[in-house]
């Protein structure tokens, strides 16, 4: 009885300081990621909190982990390729979840996958009247993220 108090104790001291583990409702670990870096030599535009963008019109952040490692622009439409340790479902519903954030209306998303090396969302977004596609590719290993016009 008295291994169960200290064991408690213990416990209770990881929650208070932030160090336990958190936990998933599907079981699985879930672990705080450091915030998205750029390779060597990439420029990549950032936002007024420092967040690494993918766009810097829409603003779209990167995802937590990821390290981008090419980007490039024509006006408002980007291309950025980056390396994430997340699935790419957790990456798909990150940047949705950015968009929405940043404002802007999803008006159609369609996902297709060829497991396990394949997997594709092509967004239709809306704000002011100005629409834009964003595709998430997973292929190989290597996201990327194209923004065009709508």
């Amino acid at each position: 009885m008295r291994r169960l108090g200290l064991l408690g104790l213990f416990t209770l001291a990881l929650l208070v300081a932030g160090c336990a583990p958190l936990f998933e409702p599907g079981g699985g670990a879930e672990r705080e990621l450091p915030p998205a870096t750029a390779a060597p030599g990439v420029l990549v535009f950032s936002d007024a909190s420092g967040a690494l963008l993918l766009n810097a019109y829409l603003p779209l952040v990167a995802p937590p982990g990821s390290v981008i490692g090419e980007q490039s622009y024509e006006g408002k439409t980007s291309f950025s390729r980056f390396s994430n340790p997340q699935d790419f479902e957790a990456v798909r519903r990150f940047l949705l979840t950015a968009l929405e954030d940043a404002g802007w209306r999803i008006l159609e998303s369609a996902t297709w996958e060829k497991p396990p090396n394949l997997f594709q969302t092509t967004v239709r977004i809306e704000k002011d009247g100005e629409q834009k596609v964003v595709v998430l590719r997973y292929e190989n290993g290597s996201y990327s993220v194209e923004v065009r016009e709508g």
